[in-house]
């Protein structure tokens, strides 16, 4: 057509208009030729190569290059129909999505063959993926915007079905009792490894649920739960097995020689330092989330020897030395983690709050240690100690073990500290519970009966207005930061 242009049209008179005959000749052939082409069942590959020259070559560099009055006067109509063009577009997307569910299941498939290997491998399974749609999502905008919408909904459906089936392999491969006889090293090798295929799936889902139409958010939505599931798992089984091997550390703590030699923290700091190491290797939003599940279950299992009343403090020279050692142990612990980068601060208060619990000699004082604890750490349970009243006997709870812990026997002074838990819990009724990552007490079960005396009926309903009561604006502030998500790994 620059040819004519240039060459053709001077040769014929001005008025004639040669070079609009001869475009709308050419234009006319090209749309026979297009609509036969269309008619045919074409490949895939062939659809989005004509789809994009019908789209966007042909207007920008032959159209582009030429007179525009004929097409601006309508004389040249499309090269195709819109029906046609929806239809060659429909055809694509029903291609990729049969396309990409099998292309998708054949490469988790061949992964999964190698996730009993003794062999130490890299994987690829989330790099496949992603190359295996962006090579879809990233062609279909090129023809047209909305062709890219439809595509990356389409390929989002697709992901969504993938990272479901994922989970469900995960999850039998955890419960496969051959694949626990692997060496400590693979097994957590390969753990490892299926936790770092979340951040890019997870991003490769957000990406396209941007680009889709609203009604992506359902897919989008079932591809986010289903990698928090196979994240949490995973974070359990690791978890799991670094518990079992620091169980007897834990279990030599509350107990007599514990106050005295450093040897069992000294065990659970070593031991946590070096197995975190391999931890490393896992991407670092995961990653964050499972030293800071570490760092929760590390502090659960620390504090639960001691609720469980396996040292009582029977004189306040024992309290304090008690409370000395809880101190340097929550220091040493909390130095561990910001060398491991947990972002659980949140937790660093939790051991001291019970040091000064089981120190402090005055009952208001104990009042607004307790109110802070339980305001900090609302999972924490509060008890009366039982009167006799016709009310039923309330289950032990963690404060008034803690009292029990402390060798407080003056039932008056308990109930003033408790009351003050219970009506800190009772003003704050209709909240809900922390979630899991944030729960602390909640894994702490203190099964044994509380400390009881048997009190007469008069001393059961001491009234509020003779209980040293601190205002809750007395308080001190100590905001909680934020921490993300760290699921723990148990199996």
């Amino acid at each position: 057509m620059a040819v004519v242009r240039g060459r053709l049209t001077p040769a014929y008179p001005a008025g004639l208009g040669a070079f609009g005959v001869y475009l709308r000749g050419y234009h006319g052939a090209l749309a026979e030729w297009l609509g036969a082409s269309a008619r045919r069942r074409l490949p895939l590959a062939d659809r989005y190569a004509l789809l994009h020259w019908h789209n966007q070559v042909y207007p920008r560099e032959v159209l582009g290059l030429v007179d525009m009055v004929a097409l601006e006067n309508g004389e040249l109509g499309p090269l195709l129909s819109p029906g046609t063009l929806r239809g060659l577009e429909d055809e694509c997307v029903t291609d990729v999505k049969a396309q990409t569910r099998a292309a998708l299941l054949r490469v988790l498939q061949e992964d999964e063959e190698h996730w009993g290997d003794l062999e130490d491998r890299p994987g690829s399974l989330a790099q496949d993926v992603c190359e295996l749609l962006e090579d879809h999502t990233e062609r279909a905008p090129r023809i047209s915007q909305e062709l890219g919408e439809r595509m990356a909904h389409c390929c989002l459906g697709g992901l969504a079905e993938f990272l479901q089936s994922f989970q469900q392999r995960v999850e039998r491969f955890h419960e496969n009792l051959g694949i626990r006889e692997l060496p400590p090293d693979t097994y957590i090798s390969r753990t490892i490894a299926l936790v770092n295929c979340g951040p890019p799936l997870r991003a490769l889902a957000e990406r396209l649920a941007r680009v889709g139409p609203p009604e992506s958010e359902p897919a989008r939505e079932a591809s986010a739960s289903a990698l928090d599931r196979v994240t949490r798992l995973c974070h359990r089984v690791l978890a799991d097995l670094l518990f079992q091997e620091l169980q007897p550390h834990f279990n030599k703590l509350m107990r007599r020689k514990w106050l005295s030699s450093p040897e069992a923290l000294d065990g659970i700091v070593g031991t946590l330092g070096a197995q975190a190491l391999a931890l490393r290797r896992m991407q670092d939003e995961p990653y964050q989330a499972l030293v800071a599940e570490l760092h929760r279950r590390a502090l659960v299992e620390y504090v639960r020897p001691l609720l469980r009343g396996r040292l009582r403090c029977r004189s306040a020279r024992t309290r304090s030395r008690v409370a000395g050692r809880l101190r340097e142990d929550a220091a040493q612990l909390q130095r561990l983690f910001r060398r491991l980068e947990s972002q659980a601060s949140w937790l660093d208060a939790v051991v001291p709050h019970l040091a000064e619990v089981l120190q402090l000699e005055d009952t208001p004082s104990i009042q607004v240690e307790v109110a802070v604890l339980v305001r900090d750490y609302p999972d924490i349970r509060w008890a009366r100690d039982p009167v006799h009243l016709s009310a039923p006997v309330p289950r032990r709870k963690h404060v008034a073990a803690l009292l029990d812990i402390r060798g407080l026997h003056s039932s008056a002074a308990r109930q003033e500290i408790l009351a003050v838990a219970r009506d800190l819990e009772l003003s704050e009724g209709g909240a809900l519970p922390p979630p899991r990552d944030r729960a602390f007490f909640s894994d702490i079960p203190v099964p044994h009966p509380s400390f009881c005396l048997g009190l007469p009926l008069a001393l059961g309903r001491l009234p509020l207005s003779r209980l040293a009561r601190p205002s809750w604006a007395c308080l001190p502030l100590r905001p909680r930061p934020p921490s993300p998500w760290r699921p723990r790994a148990q199996r």
